[in-house]
Formats: structure tokens, C-alpha cells, sequence
């Protein structure tokens, strides 16, 4: 009876896919009929599946040639929508990869909510669109600037980006806009402010050896923490303005500000709890520089051996800052315990319950979230609500009271945002 079927790891199936040939389940010695061919399967049949711990179908030998159609329809549907959408889907092309490495090494990610009609740039902005970079339309045709920006600058909803040889030029025009917006509207001050940070924490990421880079963190985090007890009501313009394309600046940055709101929504004082706090979730990746960039920024999933490589950052990331700095020891709490979980099954140490710190409990909340929310070349980025309700399903990993917390700070500030916005 054995010898009649093959089994199929359930991934191999895709959802809204119809696949034309019988699925079976195995029952201990036997095989009963799950889905007859020619009906779609639905997102509902998986989870199903999942929830009842079912990791593999079985097709009949006698489908094989029928099966294996099937999945060489499935990989030519996967390779042209990764050409023809470049971020969509994972990368098949060579070409492709080659060029979306390109692009994370030479430019830098801005927000568009700094720019308004009527301002004079001195220096070029661009689209990031389909794994390609466009000039802006007030840039196109003119080489040289400054640049005045119109009421089309930046209409399209899609990533704007500027060229790593001007960021000292960007960096001199959000410090402007951060002395023109102090007694301007907080949303406006949260946005100059929150690019400056991003570009403090790229700095540390480029050399974190440094200790002046560190000193720019540290006062980075202070104003930060400043802002946000200030306007612990409306912060949400610190906090991403949309999930797009992972980056590590971007998401430490995100951590930051996320972990310093749930401190300040659970009653840490500032000084040193909310600071440190701060400090330790800028840096909480900073082992991710000693990480093989290619790796990092991998346009699709990591392989089982690639992601051990990878859970290695957490402890480069200590090592190199014990080796270059004093810091106080609450500092390395997040950058050592964000990937640990309450039942003991997260890394590098499998630490559970009261072993991790309240630092520990904050980060690795925040960080999951964050990762959740973005969005990455193989996989889209889940809304606000899709990703507490996973956490919610697996709330057993996290401290509760804290998840509860984080939840109910979440939903007020993106009451905020959408009165803002």
C-alpha cells in the first residue's frame, strides 16, 4: 500500500493553486482521501491542516507525472512574477539579485513627509520601483542643482531614496528643518527627528567600533526619549511610516522608539531606565555589521544553514561592544536577549520566564513586531492587527502583561496617526 503514494510537504502545495490530481492523508497504515482533484485549495484547507499538526499530503504514484506538471507550472509562475515585480517575489535571477544588492550598498532610504512644495533641494531623490531606480520628475533633465520641489514631487506612493554620496547634504537639510519645526506641528517634529536618529544608527551599523557614534546614539536616544514622554499621546510619527523593503537602520530605529513607548506606557522613569532601554534597542542589531551583508539583505528565505550564520549576530553584537566601549551593563539587555523567548525555545542562550531581564521581555516584543510589519522581498508586510493577532497566537513566548501593554499603547497611537494623517 506504502509503495502507491509520495508524500508532499505541505508547502508544496500552494494556496488559491487547483491542483488537477487527488490528495490524500495518511492515517497510520492507511490513506484516506483529503481533497479530490480539480478543487482549489483554500487558505482555510492549510491552516486546518496546520492547526492539526499535518505536515506533509500524499499523491498517488499514479499522479506523479500530473504532480510534477504542476509544480513546473508553479515555478514558471514564480519566476515571472519575480522579474515583472522585482519585490514581490523572490528573486530567481541572477541579474536581479546582483541588482538589489546594488541598491541597499549605494542608497539610503528618506521620507517622503519631509518634502513640501516650494522647497529648494540640494540634492536628487529617487524612486525605488520594481527592484529599479527612477529620478523623481523636479529632478529629470537637470543635472545640477538646487532643485525646486512642485506640487507633483513625490505623488506616487512608492520608497524614495537619495545616493549614499548625499546623505551629508540630507543630513544638512533635516538638521535645518529640525530648527525651522521646533514650535511647528508635532507630527512634523517627530518626522525631522525621527531621520536624524535613522542616520545616527547607520552610522554606528557602518562603524560600531567608534565612539563618537556611539555618543550620537546615546544622545539620540535622550532626545527621543525627551519627544516621546513629551507627546507620549502622539508619537506615532517616530514609528514607521509604511512597510516597505527591510532595512537594519530602519528597524533599529523602529525598535527603538517602539521599545521607549512601551516604557513609557508601563511608568519607567527616564533617567536611566527609558534611556538605557532606548540605547540597548538602537544597538540590539549592531551585530548584524559583522554578518556577511549579502546574507543580510538575501532577496528571499533563508536555508536552514544560513540562518544559524545569522542568529550569530546576537552575540557579535555583544562582544563588539563590550571589546569597544563602557557601557552600562542594562545597555547589552536588549542587544543580547531580544531573540529569547519565555518557554525557552528562543537564542543564543534558550533563556526562559524570570531568566530574562524586563529589557529582554521589551525588545523581543518589539522586534518580532517590527518584523512582522515590514515588508520583505519574499513575503508581503502583515497590517498592525495581523501581526498582535500572531502574537497573540503565540503569546506563550512573551510576557503577557507586557504583550497587553504593547497592544493597548499600539491601538492608541494609531487612533493618533489616523486623526493626523
Amino acid at each position: 500500500m506504502a509503495e502507491q503514494f509520495f508524500p508532499v510537504p505541505l508547502r508544496r502545495i500552494v494556496v488559491d493553486t487547483v491542483p488537477n490530481f487527488d490528495l490524500f492523508i495518511r492515517q497510520k497504515d492507511r490513506y484516506v482521501l483529503y481533497r479530490k482533484a480539480n478543487i482549489k485549495f483554500e487558505r482555510t484547507f492549510l491552516n486546518n491542516l496546520i492547526e492539526n499538526k499535518i505536515e506533509s499530503l500524499y499523491v498517488s504514484k499514479a499522479d506523479l507525472k500530473l504532480y510534477e506538471k504542476y509544480r513546473e507550472d508553479i515555478r514558471v509562475e514564480q519566476e515571472r512574477t519575480a522579474k515583472s515585480k522585482g519585490f514581490s517575489g523572490i528573486f530567481i535571477d541572477p541579474g536581479e539579485i546582483t541588482r538589489y544588492h546594488e541598491i541597499l550598498d549605494n542608497y539610503h532610504v528618506v521620507d517622503r513627509h519631509l518634502f513640501e512644495p516650494g522647497q529648494s533641494l540640494t540634492f536628487p531623490v529617487f524612486y525605488h520601483e520594481n527592484n529599479d531606480i527612477y529620478l523623481a520628475e523636479d529632478f529629470e533633465g537637470r543635472p545640477e542643482g538646487p532643485w525646486e520641489l512642485t506640487l507633483e514631487s513625490f505623488s506616487k506612493d512608492l520608497e524614495l531614496l537619495i545616493r549614499n554620496e548625499d546623505k551629508p547634504a540630507y543630513r544638512m537639510f533635516v538638521q535645518g528643518l529640525m530648527t525651522d519645526l521646533k514650535a511647528g506641528p508635532v507630527e512634523h517634529q517627530a518626522t525631522a527627528l525621527r531621520e536624524m536618529s535613522k542616520m545616527v544608527v547607520k552610522d554606528v551599523l557602518d562603524d560600531p567600533r567608534s565612539g563618537e557614534s556611539i555618543k550620537s546614539a546615546n544622545t539620540s536616544v535622550q532626545g527621543l526619549v525627551e519627544f516621546i514622554m513629551e507627546n507620549d499621546a502622539s508619537f506615532y510619527s517616530l514609528m514607521k511610516i509604511s512597510g516597505h523593503d527591510y532595512y537594519t537602520y530602519v528597524h533599529s530605529m523602529n525598535v527603538c522608539t517602539f521599545c521607549i513607548g512601551l516604557g513609557t506606557a508601563i511608568g519607567l522613569p527616564k533617567s536611566p531606565d527609558l534611556e538605557l532601554l532606548g540605547l540597548g534597542a538602537m544597538l540590539h542589531d549592531v551585530g548584524k555589521s559583522l554578518v556577511d551583508p549579502l546574507l543580510i539583505n538575501k532577496p528571499g528565505r533563508l536555508t536552514d544553514e544560513e540562518f544559524q550564520k545569522m542568529k550569530d549576530h546576537v552575540l557579535l553584537g555583544v562582544n563588539i561592544l563590550k571589546e569597544n566601549h563602557e557601557l552600562p551593563d542594562r545597555v547589552y539587555e536588549p542587544v543580547a536577549q531580544h531573540h529569547e523567548k519565555m518557554t525557552g525555545i528562543g537564542y543564543p542562550y534558550g533563556l526562559k520566564d524570570d531568566q530574562i531581564t524586563q529589557f529582554g521581555r521589551i525588545s523581543s516584543i518589539v522586534d518580532i513586531y517590527d518584523a512582522l510589519t515590514t515588508e520583505r522581498s519574499y513575503k508581503k508586510a502583515l497590517s498592525p492587527f495581523e501581526a498582535l493577532s500572531f502574537l497573540s497566537k503565540t503569546q506563550k513566548d512573551y510576557d503577557n502583561n507586557l504583550l497587553t501593554q504593547f497592544i493597548l499603547m499600539l491601538g492608541k497611537q494609531i487612533e493618533q496617526k489616523a486623526k493626523t494623517y
